[in-house]
């Protein structure tokens, strides 16, 4: 199992966070994976990777302590010109950013820090935990195809998430109004309301053991 599949109908992919970054890239290389999204990439495909996937994006995840297993370096998917040497403590940061004029919010829970040795920065911090700052975060290649950035929640503003899927070809997306929490809350209710209308409660309630409304 494990098998890549066809990736070429897609326009844009997102490699997520992981909790052991180095175990999962050797898997993402030893089945194929690896390979895949370097052919996506050279299709013209886009790629976002957040936190863990950052790392994986870049050259080279540099482990010397051993704090994901045994101590060593594990080859990166070399799709961002950046390498990372993972160490405690354990980054955690609530932040305000801005990426091209649109600002945004998220946070950074991971351990390491990541060094990019090209592209350039994808966003600029301008707040974190609450103190106002002025850096740059996270890493575009070349062709602006292919980002990085240790950003969780990014798209809970939709006017990032609308930025994303523009700068990747992606039109005619539905994106909800809301902001993230809000817009989760929406969705549970809305499918309250459609398991309310469709399922049979007094049914259900009578298979738990309780006795039916009356």
């Amino acid at each position: 199992g494990g098998q890549p599949g066809d990736l070429s109908p897609y326009s844009a992919m997102i490699l997520p966070g992981t909790k052991n970054t180095r175990a999962d890239l050797e898997w993402l290389h030893r089945t194929g994976w690896a390979d895949a999204f370097r052919s996506f990439h050279a299709a013209g495909g886009h790629i976002l990777g957040i936190c863990g996937g950052y790392q994986m994006l870049g050259t080279a995840v540099h482990d010397p302590d051993g704090l994901e297993g045994r101590a060593g370096t594990t080859e990166g998917l070399g799709l961002l010109p950046a390498e990372t040497v993972l160490a405690s403590p354990k980054t955690t940061t609530l932040a305000r950013f801005e990426w091209n004029g649109t600002r945004g919010t998220g946070y950074e829970i991971h351990m390491g820090r990541t060094r990019i040795t090209g592209g350039a920065p994808l966003f600029r911090i301008l707040e974190q935990n609450g103190q106002a700052c002025d850096f740059t975060e996270g890493c575009t290649s070349r062709d602006e195809r292919v980002m990085g950035t240790y950003m969780h929640g990014l798209f809970d503003r939709p006017a990032i998430l609308e930025k994303w899927l523009a700068h990747a070809g992606i039109h005619g997306a539905e994106v909800s109004g809301l902001h993230g929490p809000a817009a989760r809350d929406r969705q549970y209710d809305l499918l309250t309301a459609h398991f309310e209308k469709h399922a049979d409660i007094d049914a259900l309630m009578k298979l738990m053991g309780y006795k039916a409304k009356q």
